[in-house]
């Protein structure tokens, strides 16, 4: 049964990386690439017409790589989804997912955290925020009101703990913000600590009848959560529900928080989201390709993360250059993204399709576009089509004028 519902998800779904052959895959890169970017999915490995799947949560595989296989991918999955398709018994995760996304790989080297969070209050985001510490290699997750911070999880630790904790790292770590809209009525339910009543497989299945009170329900997919609200068994909200889901969360609603965390006494006025050493005699920065914290250039490991910068250097040519696409100062980025067009790296497009979907900067943006309108892959036509519908003017123009050049020597 697992097997076949993954192998279904896996028709459906693009791999963020894969597949690739195990002669021509160092499995090292392959790791250290998902684990320094904390991502959440699956590997599919395929042997001879078998499928063996493994889970990975933030980054960490749930297990070890399997003898023989001839191929492995790796797809990108929700948590919630990986608990029931696994049969993990773990600790549930809170189901966020939102398409209204505000700040998203918001990377400033010199951004005052004291500002941040007052930018968050003047424009009252009701919403959610994760945290990325790609030193540390752990995730957090803020809840807002109207700007106010109203609950806090950081790796193992929650409420006030967890605020001083992320605070500190946010002062010296390398770390990644994303900052999502939600609404009202789903942020007042996620501070209520929702008790988990029930998963389902069958949407038809799911009691909502026998429920008194206010219950959520929330559809589980590889991609993305779905929500819809009761009160009194009777449906109030739905927000990008699937009716087709593979799992369905069943969620008894308590008594929502009130009282929000003092956020700005805690942040002394000075400090920045990140701290560069910069030395006047030596002004060349150089970065650790998996946390993004600065070293010095004689340094053999990284003495933030421990990555073992020899093994980077061991590497082939492509793939620093992936791994270069989450370059901390843009104009390293943009000039990765250049040569990415020039080279015509096919295996890029999996990634660029990815920032497209999260990156904020135009600037940027355009640059994937010029890079896409030099590649040759039928890919890049689509993922050209989808930036020319993107919400930024000079994004859609820059895209629009690519994809019609690329339509008119292909017609010729």
């Amino acid at each position: 049964m697992q097997k076949l519902l993954l192998a279904n998800q896996s028709l459906r779904l693009k791999p963020l990386y894969g597949p690739f052959h195990r002669d021509m895959l160092n499995i090292s890169w392959l790791l250290e690439s998902i684990k320094s970017s904390l991502r959440n999915g699956y590997f599919m490995f395929q042997s001879l017409g078998e499928l063996h799947f493994l889970p990975a949560f933030d980054g960490k595989p749930e297990g070890e790589f399997p003898q023989d296989f001839e191929l492995v991918s790796f797809y990108q999955s929700t948590e919630n989804f990986l608990i029931h398709a696994f049969d993990l018994y773990e600790r549930h995760r809170l189901p966020l997912y939102s398409d209204r996304p505000l700040w998203v790989n918001l990377e400033s080297i010199n951004f005052n955290i004291r500002e941040f969070f007052k930018k968050l209050l003047d424009f009252e985001v009701t919403g959610y925020m994760v945290v990325e510490n790609r030193v540390k290699l752990v995730k957090g997750l803020l809840l807002l009101q109207k700007g106010m911070v109203m609950k806090v999880d950081y790796a193992n630790l929650r409420g006030m703990d967890a605020l001083k904790s992320l605070l500190e790292d946010l002062s010296k770590d390398v770390c990644i913000l994303r900052v999502y809209e939600l609404s009202e009525e789903l942020l007042s339910i996620m501070l209520s600590e929702p008790e988990l009543a029930g998963v389902y497989q069958d949407y038809e299945a799911v009691p909502l009848k026998s429920i008194r009170g206010t219950a959520l329900l929330v559809s589980v997919s590889a991609e993305k959560y779905g929500y819809k609200v009761y009160l009194q068994g009777e449906e109030v909200y739905s927000e990008g529900f699937e009716e087709e889901a593979p799992f369905y969360e069943l969620f008894v609603v308590g008594t929502p928080l009130s009282e929000p965390l003092d956020v700005l006494s805690m942040i002394e006025g000075g400090n920045k989201l990140r701290v560069v050493k910069y030395d006047l005699e030596h002004p060349i920065l150089y970065f650790c390709p998996a946390c993004w914290s600065v070293i010095s250039k004689d340094d053999k490991v990284c003495p933030n993360c421990g990555y073992d910068l020899t093994e980077f250097h061991n590497l082939p040519y492509e793939y620093k250059l992936i791994m270069a696409l989450e370059h901390p100062v843009k104009d390293m980025k943009k000039n990765v993204i250049y040569t990415i067009g020039r080279k015509d790296l096919e295996i890029a497009l999996p990634h660029f399709e990815l920032m497209i979907s999260r990156e904020t900067d135009p600037l940027i943006l355009m640059e994937i576009a010029d890079a896409l309108a030099r590649m040759s892959s039928p890919e890049a036509i689509r993922l050209l089509r989808e930036l020319a519908q993107h919400r930024y003017p000079v994004v859609r123009s820059r895209a629009l004028m690519h994809l019609q050049r690329k339509l008119k020597n292909a017609t010729e």
